[in-house]
């Protein structure tokens, strides 16, 4: 299949993703508590604290949720759905496993809020998915963003304004996928 007509099949399934990720909120809501109530010294030196206390975590003991892609029409992305994740971000609510709760993997989620927030749940679906078609998880845009800043995170290097710097290269990798989805 050429990278256009997987891009038009992403596209329609748009809405029954949005559908499965606000049942996955909606049902988790009892257990999400805000970021501001935990114990992570570092994230308020980094993060401001209306983020913090909007931003919800969830706590699985299981495996960490993922929309079942393949029966939604779009088996080309088995692969992520089978990955054992440390952790997951929808809109502003994040799952992370109880085995890997760590200030650096809750950062790394916040990154993601961020980016959830700036472009809004149909482009971070359409972003995040066109990087995993055409580089993998590891290396997708908005992936490979997260990683670098919990990279410095995790070595105390950070640049100035860390959400200013998430929201521009958002930004920027949203005008790069952008005029392939216009195409589509």
């Amino acid at each position: 299949m050429n990278p256009l007509d997987l891009i038009r099949k992403f596209q329609s399934a748009l809405p029954v993703v949005r559908e499965w990720i606000d049942t996955t909120l909606e049902e988790n809501r009892p257990n999400a508590v805000s970021v501001n109530t935990l114990t992570f010294a570092q994230l308020s030196k980094v993060f401001p604290r209306d983020l913090l206390s909007r931003a919800q975590v969830v706590v699985v003991t299981g495996k960490v949720p993922f929309p079942p892609l393949s029966r939604m029409g779009l088996p080309e992305f088995t692969q992520m759905e089978n990955m054992q994740m440390a952790g997951v971000t929808y809109k502003d609510t994040f799952f992370v496993s109880h085995l890997h709760q760590t200030e650096s993997l809750h950062f790394h989620e916040l990154v993601h809020v961020i980016q959830w927030e700036r472009l809004g749940v149909d482009d971070f679906l359409l972003a995040y998915g066109a990087g995993l078609m055409q580089f993998g998880y590891r290396d997708s845009p908005l992936e490979k963003m997260a990683y670098f800043l919990q990279s410095g995170f995790d070595r105390g290097v950070l640049p100035e304004n860390t959400i200013e710097f998430v929201q521009q290269g958002t930004d920027a990798i949203w005008s790069g996928l952008s005029s392939m989805f216009s195409k589509a």
